[in-house]
């Protein structure tokens, strides 16, 4: 008879890099994170008042462009597992000084 065991994986712990600012030009699109081999994840929270997009597939930004996302006013996006983009994520808001706090790991 075998007995067998289950195996248990420990994830090792990530380091954060914090991604947070702010829409710097109302209507344009900007980087909120460069092309990264090593990313494993990130995560971003719309902390204004009005919607934020994103594009995590290398593209730009735009409200309801192809490959964007919106994330509207408090709202919250994280990777799945295993399922982060390793490409550039540009961010868009329609007005200047929109808050967001975001981090990549």
């Amino acid at each position: 008879m075998t007995t067998l065991f289950p195996v248990q994986t420990t994830p090792s712990p990530a380091t954060l890099t914090d991604r947070s600012g702010t829409i710097a030009t109302g209507g344009t699109a900007q980087q909120l994170a460069a092309a990264n081999a090593s990313r494993k994840g990130w995560r971003l929270q719309n902390t204004s008042n009005g919607d934020l997009w994103f594009n995590d597939t290398g593209g730009t930004a735009s409200a309801a462009g192809a490959g964007s996302f919106k994330l509207a006013s408090g709202g919250y996006y994280e990777t799945p597992v295993g399922g982060s983009s390793q490409t550039a994520i540009s961010i868009f808001g329609a007005t200047t000084a929109q808050t967001f706090s975001a981090s990549e790991w």
